[in-house]
């Protein structure tokens, strides 16, 4: 194989592996679910192996992707088992997430998961204040 294809065909990947890289190995907030902003402490992380994890209102959890990013196809849904006044809202994260198909950055702190019939959830840099972040899938105040 030439030079000149080998280099064509690394760099036709470089673009999916560098928008990855942006929001893998990275701990991320949930800030809305399907354009509400919510209260809710749950965080995310996609690592370079295709595992999703992190804490949901009262649980720890994690899942497989069987799909290649930014394609989200999540398997099972792990989870500690902790009881607290909260699991209602934890359901209602679990179910968003198990619906999610794909995962993209809109700009450099919201990163938002997409699924079917205009589902969202969006997250931005674990830490960061709710209240000041941007919600980009939020439905305007009236």
């Amino acid at each position: 194989m030439s030079r000149s294809l080998l280099l064509a065909l690394s760099l036709a990947g470089a673009p999916v592996m560098t928008m990855a890289q942006t929001y893998t190995d990275a701990y991320w907030q949930l800030l809305a679910i399907d354009g509400t902003r919510t209260v809710a402490r749950a965080t995310l992380r996609i690592d370079k192996d295709n595992v999703l994890a992190g804490a949901a209102p009262c649980n720890r959890w994690s899942g497989n992707n069987g799909a290649v990013l930014p394609a989200l196809s999540l398997g099972a849904i792990r989870s500690t088992r902790m009881a607290c006044d909260r699991l209602a809202e934890e359901q209602a994260f679990f179910e968003a997430l198990s619906q999610m198909t794909a995962v993209a950055l809109d700009g450099e702190r919201n990163l938002i998961l997409t699924g079917p019939d205009g589902r969202t959830m969006e997250f931005v840099p674990d830490g960061a204040d709710n209240a000041a972040e941007t919600c980009k899938t939020c439905t305007p105040a009236d």
